[in-house]
């Protein structure tokens, strides 16, 4: 019988005094408990994700909601049947996710978040056929393989790329939005940027893609959901599931990543099996010359 793993899927925006000490603090904690994850700090917060059983995670929670600082985190647990990390990673940096702004000297005030709306709100305004705006906070190789319906997702390869985005937004500033991403943390962000942008009518979901498939039953999820792990993605509609990611070279509907295998490349793609075979498992761009043997 395999062993189940507990992955947890954190953050909190608060400032910290001291992130090199709870960098070193955290490292040790999860060395001895053979935790594998990424976890960063700054002096904005903590945004982390780690796996192990579900007796290390239970002693890892335990012990971090010990500081003070994270006494009231919230936790998004999810299971796989495997480790899902390789190794552990913890680092400390200007920001626990990057707008990117920052470092213009006009950086967003999470004084400025929107408020949350629930997963269940979310589906009711879905149901009842509310006009409203949603923005993938994500990046576009994220939304590939899985979306919300009508979602605008931003043609973006890092959330740093996201501001310029939403200068295009031509919405009336009015106009009631909704902000996703997978946990939360970037929606933090992302809202307060929409607002400082003029838009007056916005929220984000709470608990992200994650929180919406445990707590609403995914419904108006389109696909599957991006994870920063090795299962790549996990299922998030229970009630009506779909497909809508295609195979890069032959548009056939599948949900399966591939890195290319050109070592100086490395860009992570949709792909089927007998197209992997075909172009020996590259991207489009490294592909070229080689021909179809099967």
């Amino acid at each position: 019988m395999s062993q189940l793993f507990t992955v947890l899927l954190y953050y909190k925006y608060i400032p910290l005094a001291q992130p090199m000490v709870l960098m070193q603090a955290q490292r040790l904690l999860c060395q001895k408990l053979e935790l594998k994850g990424r976890i960063l700090l700054s002096d904005e917060g903590i945004n982390g994700t780690v796996a192990g059983t579900a007796e290390q995670i239970a002693e890892y929670r335990r012990q971090t909601e010990a500081v003070p600082e994270f006494a009231d985190m919230e936790w998004k647990v999810s299971y796989a049947d495997q480790q899902v990390f390789p190794k552990l990673k913890i680092k400390v940096r200007d920001e626990i996710v990057s707008l990117g702004v920052k470092k213009t000297g006009q950086d967003v005030s999470l004084s400025n978040t929107a408020h949350y709306i629930e997963p269940v709100e979310l589906k009711a305004l879905y149901d009842s056929n509310e006009q409203f705006l949603i923005v993938d906070a994500r990046n576009s190789y994220e939304a590939e393989i899985g979306k919300f319906k009508n979602a605008v997702t931003p043609p973006i390869e890092n959330f740093r790329d996201l501001p310029a985005f939403i200068e295009t937004v031509k919405a009336p500033k009015d106009t009631p939005v909704v902000t996703y991403c997978t946990g939360g943390v970037r929606c933090e962000k992302a809202s307060a940027l929409l607002r400082e942008r003029g838009f007056t009518n916005v929220r984000q979901l709470h608990g992200g893609i994650h929180e919406y498939g445990q707590q609403a039953g995914g419904k108006y999820f389109e696909g599957e959901m991006f994870v920063f792990d090795q299962r790549l993605h996990v299922t998030v509609n229970s009630e009506n599931p779909s497909v809508i990611s295609h195979c890069r070279y032959c548009q056939t509907l599948v949900t399966e990543y591939v890195d290319c295998a050109d070592a100086a490349c490395g860009e992570l793609f949709i792909c089927c099996e007998r197209c992997q075979k075909k172009y020996s498992g590259r991207c489009v761009f490294h592909s070229a010359g080689i021909s179809d043997k099967s």
